[in-house]
This record gives C-alpha cells, structure tokens and sequence, in this order.
C-alpha cells in the first residue's frame, strides 16, 4: 500500500472511533434460513423476542405466518434453526370475523410480563380498519380488537398495561378527488386486566386542523401536502414507549415528525418536527453521487431525518428518543416508478432531491434529499438533536466494503445507493451489557449491523459493524436488515436480525462485558485494559490472567496497531518467523509502511520484545501518517541522551499530546514495553 492510500485509509479509520474487525463485539452465533427470498422484500421482515420461552418470533410476509424459533439450541443445531411453530393469523381472524378481508401481517411484539404475543394486521382495503390480535405464546387466541386504518407497527408498554398500534392511513392510490386519504392514527388498548374483551381507543390528529395549528406545525418543519389537513397528512410509522410507561413517540416518518402521546390520559400532547441535517457542515460529509467511485464529502443538501425504526432510553432519569433516520418518499398510485415519485425529482447526477413545491415546511431555497445516512439520538422532551452520528455510516462500510459500497440490497454494485439514501438505516435497538447502554442499527441496502456505546448520549462511540452479506452474489448470505429484537439474558445478551431479501435471520453475540483478570483487580492501569480487553484489541494471556508485566512483543505490536487501522489491505511479506495468516498480514502492513522495522529480509523478530521508544516511533508514525499529530522536536525527559536519534520526535511528540509519556521524567526507551503499558496507550488512543 502507497503512503498516500494507507493514509486515506487511516484518516477514514479516524472520523470516529478507530474500527476493531478481529475480536470483534458483534460476531454470529446462530442462523435460520427460511428458503425463501425476495427482491421487493417482506420475506422474514420483523422479529420479536420471546423471554418467557427464549423463541423468537418471526413475520414471514411470504406465508402471513407467523413462525417461532426456539433459541435453545445446541452448537451443533446453530447452523439449522427449524421453527417449532407456525400461526396463521388470516385462519385465527376467520374463527371471529368471516368478513373480513385479510390483507398483511406487519407487525408483532411480545407481552414483558406474561407469554403472550400481539400482532397487527391489515385489511385488503386501504380505507378498512385493521386488527390488533392477542395471543398465547403457542398462538391461541386470547382476544382482538379493531384498530386504525393500516396498522404498521404493534407494541406493549414497557410495564404491559396497554398495547398500541401506529395506523399509517397513507394514500395507496395515490391523489386526486376521488381517491380517499385515510386519516392516519394511534389505536391504544387497554390490557391491564385482561385479553378477553379487549377495545381500542383510537387516536387521531383533528386538534392540528385548525389554521393556526397547522401553521404552528410548518413553523417547526413538519412537511405537509399543500392544501391538506394535517390529521389526513400526518402518517404514524413506529412507536416507542418511554421506561415509566408514561409516554409513547410515534414517528411520523413521511412527514419528518414525531407524535407524543401521554399515555396517562391517552392524549396527542404534541407533533413536533425533527429539522433537517446539514451535509455542508464537517461531520456531515456524504457521498451523494452515483459515479462508480467512493468520494465522501461535504456537499450543500439538507438531509431529511425521516426515521423509521425508533428506541427510548432512560439515562439519568432523562429520556431520549433513538432514531434510524431512513428517508421515505411518498411512492403511491399506480404512476409512481422507481426513482421519480411525486415527491422526488432526478437531476442529470442521478441525485434524487425532494420536490418541495408541493409541501409546506420547507426552507426556501434549500435542496432537500431523504433521510440521513445515520442514526440519532433527540431529547424526547424538546426533540432537539443530542448526537448524530453524520458520516460514519458511509465512512464505516467504505472502510469494510470498498468494491461494494452503497450497494443497494438487490445488487452489489459499487454506488448504486449513493444518490438515493446510501445505506439505509432501518431499524434500532438498545441494549444493556453491564453498566453500559449500547444502540445497534441495521443497515437496510448494503446490510449489515452498526453497534454504538451511547451510555453518554452527547458523546455516543462506534464500537463495531458486521456485515454477513456474501458480495459474491447479489442476494447471498444475509441480505437487507429489517427488525431487530434484543435478548436480554444477563448471562449472554444478543441480538436478533430479520434480514427481508435473503430470507434469514441470525442471533448475533452481543459483547460481554471485558473478562476480571484477577492479576489485575488491583493494578494502577485496570481501566485501561478493560477497555482495550472490551474492544477486542487483545486478549488475555488465558481466561483469567492477563500479565500486565510480560513484554509486549512486536508482532503483537504490529497486529494491534493494523487492528486500530481497521485492517487495511497490504501487500504480503513472508517472515520465517510468522505463522498465522492474521499476524502475517499485520506484520506484513506495518512493514510495508515502514511503522516497524523487521531484523532483516527473512526475520521480523516476531517474538522479541518492542521497546518503547520503538513502539512510540510505530505510533507516532501511524498517527503522522493520517495527519492526525503534529511534530514536537524538543527534548523532554532527564534520559533523552538515550533515546535513538529516530525516535527523538515520535517521543516528544506524543508526550506533547498526552498518548505515551514515561515516569519520573524519564522516558527509558530502551526498556521493553509492557502489556500494561501498551494497554494504556492504546486506551487513549480509542478515546
């Protein structure tokens, strides 16, 4: 690799936390292939989480089934799920209501209390309430209730006393005089005291009709059709129940809003817009154009949150709201294509824009695309923006998949998506592994699942991104995340991942929290291994013991530094002295780079210790040629007379910025360096 391309790839490493592929947090644990896939999606579409019985359930749009995996398998049976259990809904209606025409399964979650499930269907007819089903965990029927029109989203309260479902009521005839646009609504069910006799109470959007209440709404960038009233425009996609139960946040996806409703007196309190994402802005670079090439950069477009997928979370008595901010277009009647909808407009560049003209709550003068290529996190009270995670969608995938990124979901191809909604975030979950809160996100286009620390909102970390796609085909492997669902055994918390194109979905390991050495309960530097322990750099010596005060070897340097990196591509160089194919490609990238020097051509010296000032020149190196360190050239400690000419800058330079520093003012360059002592640069390093 040329200086010039390993420092590219460093400096796309470096937007956000450094990416760890080897050891990873997310790796695959178990998968079902349901035989079945389909390039308009809707195959195993939605998953849900069974605790009661550790099963998963699954929407199969394919069937209208709903299947039920059991998740208590054995290594062997990993590989090979079967379903235990098949329910068909559309039969289960029939038994109380022949008339009935069944027309989609959308949606399912299950009771936290007690084994029961729900899910939500809706008729054939696009003007037809739908239902909201209860059953038993083996699918008996316990009670159903008429709900909104177009039910697409179904959910228990955190504490189990209400069920409620998202009625998008959307135009699926498209506009005009004598088509009817379903005002869209919130059916809310109370199940405090039984499933017997169950009723809905539905919510709807009338109090924002008025003109000074909608004008408050395009005031505050809700995007309305002109001319409509706001409870036939306003669209609920997906709900969201805060811990306590005492509100629900319902996304409004198409119009860039979120609904919150009071819960203690089932009460629309508010309709709030989300704004718009700067992509002029650094952070906030994008790869709007479908060229063939991987060019991610700031450009002047505003991006339109439009979550789909939403998650609460309580941190220190707040709540927040945690949005995969998809992008969706209006795309109904019969003369909407692919890429131009009524709502959308196609330049020469092939980037698809927002057709402002027809809508309110826009900025004039401003060019709009869907979606953000992200995910955020938004004061549930203000829905102001907390954090987003602006270009490391794309900069992560390029990173791991540079011949396919942007792919769409129905093909591999290099920049298919990059003027549409590059990749596509679907679906987030939020998880809990010890004292930490973690947000995983699904990748719907080029796949793939995206894991972020965000135990402090304001400044959320990326912890790590697997894909199981097969590029090898264009639909192989796992394709097209939809649903995700949590497992949340203490013992091993997981992660379920629907995948709707490919049909399959897999059980993801979720990481543990980092293994208590008990050589070093009590050592100085504790943290800092436990949090390079935790982020895969390295392990320890065995299950228990991590030998702070070994030597650090220089392939072991090597192999942690490329991991930093995020395992760039080198050309390979043959050491006798190394045997596995990983060290051999770090070994051979930190060569190649000239980060570390090997003894000659045949030896790198594997196993002999790194001394520090030879690791501070591998680091300093590293971080110079990334451009992210600036050279500090003056003398800095009592020993520097022993410090090697060469290494004279990468030491004073690194002390300079806090990264590695000695003791008792001196630096003692010659002396190996230890676990510990590497441990603790690399923490700094992650931070």
């Amino acid at each position: 690799m040329s200086k010039k391309l390993l420092a590219a790839a460093l400096i796309l490493a470096a937007v956000t936390t450094p990416a760890i592929v080897a050891e990873a947090a997310l790796s695959l644990d178990a998968r079902y292939d349901s035989g079945v896939q389909n390039e308009d999606g809707g195959t195993t579409e939605i998953v849900a989480y069974n605790p009661h019985t550790h099963a998963t359930y699954i929407v199969n749009g394919e069937t209208k089934k709903i299947e039920a995996i059991s998740l208590n398998y054995t290594k062997d049976e990993a590989m090979t799920l079967k379903p235990f259990l098949s329910i068909d809904i559309a039969k289960t209606i029939a038994t109380f209501d022949q008339t009935f025409e069944y027309g989609d399964l959308t949606s399912i979650t299950v009771h936290p209390k007690e084994n029961v499930i729900a899910v939500s269907v809706q008729a054939k007819g696009y003007n037809t309430a739908g239902y909201a089903v209860v059953l038993t965990g083996d699918g008996k029927l316990l009670g159903a209730t008429k709900v909104g029109i177009q039910p697409d989203n179904i959910t228990f309260t955190t504490d189990g006393t209400k069920l409620l479902t998202a009625n998008e009521g959307e135009p699926r005839e498209g506009y005009g005089a004598d088509i009817v646009d379903p005002k869209g609504s919130i059916s809310v069910i109370d199940t405090a005291n039984s499933f017997d006799a169950l009723t809905a109470e539905t919510l709807f959007f009338e109090a924002f009709d008025t003109a000074e209440k909608r004008a408050e709404l395009v005031a505050d960038n809700v995007i309305l059709k002109k001319n409509t009233n706001a409870s036939e425009d306003l669209e609920p996609e997906y709900i969201a129940v805060n811990e306590a139960s005492t509100m629900a946040y319902v996304a409004l996806q198409e119009n860039n809003a979120v609904a919150t409703i009071d819960l203690t007196s089932n009460e629309v309190v508010s309709v709030k817009g989300l704004g718009f994402k700067d992509h002029s802005k650094p952070g906030n670079e994008i790869d709007l154009m479908k060229d063939g090439k991987i060019e991610i950069k700031n450009e002047n477009y505003f991006g339109i949150y439009m979550p789909d997928g939403m998650a609460t979370v309580t941190i220190n008595g707040k709540d927040y709201l945690v949005t995969a901010n998809e992008g969706d277009g209006r795309e109904w009647g019969e003369e909407e294509s692919e890429n131009i909808h009524l709502n959308e407009i196609e330049t020469d560049e092939e980037i698809v824009t927002y057709d402002t003209s027809g809508y309110d709550g826009f900025v004039e003068g401003q060019d709009y695309i869907f979606g953000a290529r992200s995910f955020a996190i938004f004061d549930a009270e203000t829905m102001d923006v907390v954090f987003d995670s602006g270009s490391d969608f794309e900069t992560m995938t390029a990173q791991h998949h540079p011949e396919h990124f942007n792919a769409s979901n129905t093909n591999v191809k290099l920049d298919n998506r990059s003027g549409k909604k590059g990749p596509e975030p679907e679906d987030v979950k939020i998880g809990k592994v010890g004292g930490e809160i973690f947000a995983y996100i699904g990748l719907e286009r080029i796949g793939g699942v995206m894991m972020y620390n965000i135990t402090k909102p304001a400044s959320a970390k990326f912890v790590d991104y697997l894909n199981l796609r097969d590029f090898s085909d264009d639909i192989k492997g796992d394709v097209s995340p939809e649903g995700m669902a949590i497992i949340t055994k203490d013992d091993k918390p997981q992660l379920i991942v629907g995948h709707e194109v490919s049909g399959t979905v897999t059980v993801l390991n979720v990481m543990d929290d980092p293994i208590a050495f008990k050589d070093v309960e009590n050592h100085p530097y504790k943290d800092a291994i436990a949090n390079v322990t935790k982020r895969g750099l390295f392990k320890g010596v065995n299950e228990t013991t991590f030998a702070p005060n070994k030597p650090f070897s220089r392939s072991h340097a090597a192999l942690v530094l490329y991991r930093l990196a995020g395992t760039p591509a080198s050309n390979t160089t043959n050491f006798n002295d190394i045997k596995a194919s990983a060290t051999e490609d770090a070994v051979s990238w930190a060569v190649e780079n000239q980060f570390i020097s090997p003894l000659n051509n045949k030896v790198f010296g594997a196993a002999k210790p790194i001394t520090r000032e030879e690791f501070a020149v591998a680091v300093y190196n590293e971080l110079k040629a990334a451009g992210q360190i600036t050279a500090a050239e003056a003398p800095v400690y009592t020993d520097d007379v022993d410090i090697s000419a060469h290494a004279k800058e990468a030491v004073a330079s690194l002390k300079a910025v806090g990264i590695m520093s000695g003791t008792n003012n001196e630096f003692h360059p010659k002396q190996s360096l230890t676990r510990a002592q590497a441990a603790v640069v690399l923490d700094k390093l992650l931070k």
